[in-house]
């Protein structure tokens, strides 16, 4: 009996497995995987996903505020929850390694420097088009036309926050997309960072300059700065130099898989850290650049938390987050009140919202998985990068 399950076991289901798998794993631009980063996307998205999903299971209870400060005197449930929105600035994060890695194995290790035709062409076939399929879905699904159509348009060149100074109501989520796009045409000369002489002078001075320029920002960008320019790269430099300084890292080889439990208990303090910053009035929220350096440090170079983030389910769905993050909004709208109907009513409404944000989370990344491999995974070096290539020319080796 025991052999029989476990040939079943190793068998169909084990196959079956490997081949959802190998479908819907993330394909590079590089030939090198960092199974790391995309355990790191994993760690960005729930958070997020579970604020958006809190706040439309309270949407759908009746309450009318659904800004930044719902969670305020509501409950430490609420309040946890609440944080989930620093997992954009953790996004930001990995998009500066990403990006500046390229860049930093040029002037660091003397590699091929990256051709700035191929290296547009990548971000134009790789992000644009599973953004302008779900913006315009998102268009078509509010069935507002006329209203929303300035905002399509303003959404299609990621100028919305620039020229209506709010967040795009077709679909929120996009303001953040907005900033990456500003920081992808920014980031070859920012890179430029690398040329400064000296191993220890260098990291110094990036280090000053992100912790620098955080403080000003928190201290002063914010809260005196045109409301127009919140939410833009002006005031989430710190998180993409903080990207660009640990690929720098990386680059020198001082990051490499060590598996030592005292990179764990780092990672642990940054995470405990983080959270204390986030919910105790912001006084210390510019540090968060540093803490989140430590956090994937730690991610890197620890055992347990290494091991996790290596993990293939969890890099699997890191892989699919893009997707998760332009359509979720949409799947909730669609499946909140079903889903919500299956929430106890007698629950108080920290721990009802965290019921329901247990029971649509994995919802939400079930319905991803067709979107991302239909959608987004054509545009990564696929078919459909292939013919965005070809109608616009061929731009050079990258």
């Amino acid at each position: 009996m025991g052999s029989a399950v476990e040939e079943i076991q190793s068998g169909p289901i084990r196959s079956s497995a490997d081949w959802l798998a190998g479908k819907l794993s993330r394909v590079t631009s590089t030939r090198e995987f960092i199974p790391e980063v995309d355990g790191l996307r994993f760690l960005a998205l729930l958070p997020v996903l579970l604020l958006h999903s809190a706040t439309h299971f309270l949407i759908w209870r009746g309450w009318s505020d659904s800004s930044g400060n719902w969670t305020v005197g509501h409950g430490m449930v609420l309040r946890t929850i609440g944080i989930g929105a620093f997992g954009v600035q953790v996004f930001f994060v990995i998009s500066g390694f990403v990006v500046a890695l390229p860049f930093a194995r040029h002037w660091l290790q003397g590699a091929q420097k990256p051709v700035l035709s191929r290296y547009f062409m990548r971000r134009l076939t790789r992000i644009e088009p599973p953004y302008i399929i779900a913006l315009i879905a998102m268009y078509l699904f509010w069935r507002n036309f006329r209203g929303y159509l300035p905002d399509l348009v303003a959404g299609l060149f990621y100028v919305h926050k620039f020229v209506f100074g709010t967040r795009n109501p077709i679909n929120v989520v996009t303001w953040t997309l907005e900033i990456e796009v500003v920081f992808y045409l920014l980031a070859p000369w920012l890179t430029r960072i690398y040329c400064v002489p000296g191993r220890m002078c260098r990291w110094m001075f990036q280090l000053i300059l992100m912790d620098a320029y955080s403080y000003c920002t928190l201290r002063w960008l914010i809260p005196h700065c045109p409301p127009r320019l919140n939410d833009t790269l002006l005031t989430e430099l710190p998180y993409f130099l903080a990207g660009i300084l640990l690929a720098d890292l990386y680059a020198s080889g001082l990051v490499r898989r060590l598996r030592k439990i005292l990179w764990d208990a780092a990672a642990l303090g940054s995470a405990a850290l983080l959270v204390y910053c986030c919910m105790d009035g912001f006084r210390f929220f510019w540090t968060t650049p540093m803490l989140l350096i430590v956090l994937f440090l730690g991610g890197m170079q620890g055992y347990l938390f290494n091991g996790f983030l290596r993990f293939r389910p969890i890099t699997i769905i890191g892989g699919m987050c893009y997707s998760a993050y332009l359509w979720h909004t949409a799947m909730l709208v669609l499946l909140r009140a079903t889903v919500a109907r299956l929430v106890p009513s007698g629950l108080p409404d920290g721990e009802a919202a965290l019921v329901f944000c247990i029971l649509m989370i994995p919802l939400l990344i079930v319905l991803t998985a067709p979107i991302y491999y239909f959608i987004e995974k054509p545009f990564m070096n696929g078919p459909g990068s292939r013919a965005i290539e070809r109608a616009l020319g061929t731009v050079g080796p990258g």
